[in-house]
């Protein structure tokens, strides 16, 4: 069991906070939704700090060693937490908590008022494929999560991901979580390998946490070859920014064998729709929403849907 201390479990009750960042003995800031605010030194020192982090990891089967200084689990409490120690962190043990989507039903209230809520979600139901890009913190997961609760019961969705953070109100979620290697390099389960696994699941939809590396080509592939309704979230400035990173991390997993118009083919293809989330001040907004109209030559044709 994970000893506690009182100011920091009332700081993980507190339902407003959505993170909280512990930077070694010196500083605790928390966000309740108009930016981080500090809150001055924290009441405990380093080595109870690690203790406090060993333990968290310890319960939820996670271990961390001096080859491998970050850390990522999550939580019972329902935050995701991520640690970065020394000597990496020369402040000394980094922490930062950030509160998940609960389970207890789908928070819809968030875009109840939101015609482009209500157009997404009938695009989910039509078993369209969505990419959902935005900035930290802006909200991709939230809104991942809150369609994937539309989704037809009677659907299987199996998603991957590096920390377990989707939580959708859904009879038939699975989340697939992948490994690091251990200490002495073996043992590592990626999302490729899991996205592999995962399509000898019988899956109806195909979920992908974050799109960050070679796992992008294997669903841009799969959509392409009788799969439908994948949904995806991605780090981006723009809906053209997130389909020029999406085409990078495709030309790196083949290593410069696939042409970009194949793989903009793919895109054009295998992906219908583009939303970009965006956080201004407290408020987490659906800012725009672009359909993929197909390929022109070597341009993927993006029509923007105004009905926010």
């Amino acid at each position: 069991m994970i000893r506690t201390p009182a100011w920091l479990s009332d700081l993980l009750a507190d339902s407003a906070i959505t993170d909280i960042c512990i930077n070694g003995e010196n500083q605790v800031f928390v966000d309740r939704g108009l930016g981080l605010e500090g809150l001055g030194p924290t009441p405990w020192k380093e080595d109870e700090i690690k203790t406090w982090v060993v333990e968290a990891l310890s319960e939820a089967g996670k271990s961390w060693d001096a080859r491998n200084p970050f850390a990522d689990a999550s939580l019972r409490s329902g935050h995701r937490l991520h640690v970065c120690f020394p000597p990496l962190a020369s402040h000394g043990t980094l922490i930062s908590l950030r509160r998940l989507a609960q389970k207890n039903g789908p928070t819809l209230q968030r875009w109840g008022q939101s015609p482009s809520f209500d157009f997404l979600v009938q695009a989910v139901r039509r078993g369209e494929s969505i990419l959902i890009s935005g900035a930290t913190g802006s909200g991709k997961t939230t809104l991942a999560s809150d369609l994937l609760s539309c989704v037809p019961p009677q659907e299987r969705m199996i998603a991957l991901e590096d920390t377990p953070e989707l939580q959708p109100h859904h009879p038939h979620f699975l989340s697939l979580v992948s490994r690091p290697p251990n200490a002495d390099g073996c043992g590592e389960v990626t999302l490729r390998t899991l996205l592999r696994q995962t399509l000898r699941m019988r899956p109806d939809r195909i979920i992908l946490g974050e799109c960050r590396g070679s796992e992008v080509l294997d669903l841009l592939q799969a959509l392409n070859t009788g799969h439908q309704g994948a949904l995806a979230t991605l780090h981006a400035n723009s809906p053209r920014d997130a389909l020029r990173r999406i085409e990078l991390l495709c030309l790196i997993s083949s290593e410069g064998k696939l042409a970009p118009s194949v793989i903009r083919e793919l895109l054009a293809v295998g992906i219908q729709w583009l939303v970009q989330v965006r956080r201004t001040g407290g408020v987490r907004a659906i800012e725009e929403i672009w359909k993929l109209e197909g390929r022109e030559g070597d341009t993927i044709l993006l029509r923007p849907i105004n009905n926010t």
